[in-house]
């Protein structure tokens, strides 16, 4: 893995929500590594101290906060403006991830509404927060982390694919809405193992179905992820806007 930059983001100010571990926690260290100031947002303090601590002194700034939660996503915006001055870079990588569940369960009502709020309702309001910021310095960029399962629809992920789909909406509206304020707008379909996904497919013993989907025949890393979200946090991807952007080795193709 890389350890050292090039200065492609040298200026910007990033906001990375998720980032105490995985995908959250490698683009923020990629960010970091390539000269962007970050502030960085999850559930636990402890795993966002650890990865700020991975970086530049000052480079990184951790933040509890939840996605979905309106003043936490106040208090994350006003961090980076305070510290920074300015918000360049959004990535909306949180969410809560409900367990496999069967359509026909009661239950499944209350899944929605669960993924909604996070992921969904959590980038909106951070989007909206950042909005006026973006615009008034002449733009940015919005990184939404959509999944492949929202096209794929596999049995027993409603609510998760269908939070991640709305966020594709979301994604394609504001990139419509606010493209004439150099504000992009983009979707990122990431795959890249975790401990939890790696816990579910040893307990639905699935594993090997999954990486059977995958046409290059291997799961990702978040390191894999990275590449593409410090593309589309730079100016080399100030023409690219209201797409959606398969990392997943092949598993999805559009």
């Amino acid at each position: 893995m890389t350890t050292t930059g090039t200065g492609r983001l040298t200026g910007k100010v990033a906001i990375v929500t998720g980032g105490g571990q995985g995908i959250g926690a490698a683009i923020a260290l990629a960010y970091a590594r390539e000269g962007a100031r970050v502030v960085v947002t999850g559930r636990t303090s402890s795993k966002l101290e650890d990865v700020a601590a991975k970086a530049a002194a000052g480079s990184i700034v951790p933040l509890e906060a939840l996605a979905g939660n309106k003043a936490h996503a106040e208090r994350t915006v006003a961090e980076a403006l305070s510290r920074f001055g300015r918000v360049d870079v959004l990535v909306n990588n949180a969410h809560t991830f409900t367990d496999h569940l069967p359509l026909e369960d009661p239950r499944m009502e209350e899944h929605c509404l669960v993924d909604m709020q996070s992921a969904f309702i959590g980038s909106l309001q951070l989007m909206q927060l950042c909005f006026p910021h973006m615009r008034d310095q002449g733009g940015g960029s919005v990184i939404n982390m959509g999944s492949s399962y929202g096209i794929r629809c596999e049995p027993g992920f409603l609510a998760y694919a269908a939070s991640k789909e709305a966020i594709r909406a979301l994604t394609r509206t504001a990139a419509r809405e606010w493209g004439r304020h150099k504000i992009r707008v983009n979707t990122v379909l990431p795959s890249a193992m975790s401990p939890k996904a790696l816990w579910y497919l040893e307990e639905s013993k699935t594993y090997d179905l999954e990486l059977a989907k995958v046409s290059l025949g291997v799961f990702g890393t978040p390191e894999d992820i990275t590449p593409t979200a410090l593309f589309l946090a730079s100016d080399e991807s100030r023409y690219v806007t209201g797409q959606t952007i398969g990392v997943d080795g092949g598993s999805t193709m559009l």
